[in-house]
């Protein structure tokens, strides 16, 4: 398996990222820019407060199965980025020193409608792209909140369960701390049954059509926002 090698943006300014988090939040039709950090370094330490003498997790880049170590980022002060971290718990936070990172901005998101089976796939204020969604069984539940894309495998077998591309999202399951290799990363993947689109069938994951994850693996960058929604 082979992953991407980068989160395909332009590096911007500290000044325009500033910008970009200090507009007023903006409903889901509405221009919509985030901001996400790629590792320069080959590890990068995360403080929970700017500033902190020792950090509480150290993240290596590449991460471990060799992809890009990339975060969506939530809050900027001076020198220091606050992000998202690919770990649990769901919606884990910390601190990153600006010279560790490299910032872009990013006109994408994701949002999935769990109970619509929707996945719609955003640039500032154009729907680009809209696709029926298979999500967690009500026992094995889609986790909720505001993730990104985390990795993204080029699968071995196009026509596997997996389709030709899984993204790996920031998202753990709630109730699965090991799924096959994993530690119960949610996926958003292609699938080799399309009649299960649509429907809640998945452990947790989220499964569109080939076509469509094939799209956007070449189309979203690393670190695209992703909302999970009722």
């Amino acid at each position: 398996m082979r992953r991407r090698s980068t989160i395909g943006l332009t590096a911007v300014a500290a000044g325009a990222a500033a910008a970009v988090l200090a507009a007023p939040a903006t409903p889901a039709t509405q221009p919509v820019t985030r901001i996400v950090a790629q590792a320069r370094v080959a590890t990068v330490n995360v403080f929970r407060i700017p500033g902190a003498k020792r950090p509480f997790v150290k993240l290596r880049n590449p991460n471990a199965d060799g992809g890009p170590l990339v975060f969506l980022v939530v809050q900027r002060t001076k020198g220091w980025e606050r992000v998202l971290l690919p770990r649990r718990p769901n919606g884990s936070t910390g601190w990153v020193r600006d010279r560790s990172v490299v910032l872009s901005l990013d006109p994408y998101r994701v949002v999935v409608s769990l109970g619509a089976h929707k996945l719609r796939i955003w640039k500032g204020a154009k729907l680009i792209r809209v696709e029926k969604a298979g999500v967690g069984r009500s026992v094995l539940p889609t986790p909720r909140g505001t993730y990104f894309l985390a990795e993204l495998l080029k699968q071995p077998d196009p026509h596997g369960p997996y389709g030709p591309y899984a993204f790996g999202l920031s998202a753990f399951s709630d109730i699965l701390y090991s799924f096959g290799a994993g530690a119960g990363e949610i996926g958003l993947h292609g699938t080799d049954d399309p009649s299960t689109l649509g429907t809640s069938v998945s452990h947790g994951c989220i499964r569109i059509s080939n076509a469509g994850i094939t799209l956007l693996a070449h189309l979203l960058p690393l670190g695209t926002p992703v909302r999970i929604a009722p």
